[in-house]
């Protein structure tokens, strides 16, 4: 199997009730640096999809390598649609961090842990917490401490924290990964394995498991693919808070915005361009 085409994912951007708040708090939960607060190019949110909000209130959160991994966009008028678990689409984000038991202890109010931290079904070198953000976007804090093969990850105290995985909430996890792998991803692997915060959000027990694939990009990032069998997703009237896209570098067809079956929006971004143009 030829390598991906695809990654490594360059950032999120999140749609926030109140900016200034929301780029404090993550400051101070992540302990990172922010660029000063701009407006929306007005090309741009219509590139997004997004042309209600041109001129909006901007703000880039940076890794400690200075790149930008968050990119926050005010709008007053997204409403709060509850926890993503619910929705389908990305429902979470996965962010590196070199000690999550630390980060999870010092985190301020607008932060709500909903899983604590602890080593993952799928490998005890992987520790990780699920904190819903102040947006109601849901994070996966993760601390990678060795390799895990199959997978090509990136490891806690060696590489600047940043997004490495993009989690899909689907109803089809062979469509979704079919999508994936004829867009550019390499290697795939299914399996079943207990997602905790989904089932608590769910109402099941602990260990029931869910079909899950896993696609590999570029540059050490991943797309985990989460089948939730019998069990709508919930349709929502208007704009929710929370996760608006991903941007994943690509060769060829930079600057286009696709949308996944399961309702996921990627910005496909220029793959030698890693502060991204358009910041």
């Amino acid at each position: 199997m030829s390598g991906p085409t695809i990654g490594p994912i360059r950032w999120a951007t999140v749609l926030a009730p109140s900016i200034g708040a929301v780029v404090d708090a993550y400051r101070a939960a992540f302990d990172v640096t922010s660029d000063p607060i701009t407006p929306l190019d007005r090309a741009e949110a219509v590139r997004l999809g997004l042309e209600d909000l041109a001129d909006a209130p901007t703000a880039w959160l940076l890794r400690h390598d200075g790149l930008p991994f968050l990119r926050l966009v005010e709008d007053p008028k997204a409403i709060d649609a509850g926890p993503p678990m619910h929705r389908g689409g990305w429902m979470a984000l996965e962010c590196l961090v070199d000690a999550v038991d630390d980060i999870v202890a010092r985190l301020p109010p607008a932060f709500t842990v909903l899983g604590p931290p602890a080593d993952l079904d799928v490998s005890p070198r992987i520790r990780a917490a699920q904190v819903l953000g102040p947006c109601g976007e849901l994070w996966y804090l993760t601390e990678v401490r060795a390799e895990v093969p199959p997978f090509d990850l990136p490891l806690s105290g060696r590489e600047s924290p940043g997004i490495f995985i993009g989690v899909i909430r689907c109803h089809d996890r062979d469509a979704e990964r079919a999508f994936w792998l004829a867009a550019g991803g390499g290697a795939s692997w299914a399996f079943d394995t207990r997602i905790t915060v989904l089932n608590r959000a769910l109402g099941r027990a602990l260990d029931d498991r869910h079909p899950v694939a896993v696609v590999q990009l570029a540059g050490q990032s991943l797309v985990e693919i989460d089948e939730v069998r019998d069990d709508a997703a919930t349709n929502v009237d208007g704009r929710p808070r929370g996760v608006w896209s991903l941007a994943i570098a690509r060769s060829g067809n930079a600057g286009s915005i696709v949308i996944s079956p399961a309702g996921a929006r990627i910005e496909w971004l220029p793959a030698n361009d890693p502060a991204g143009s358009i910041r």
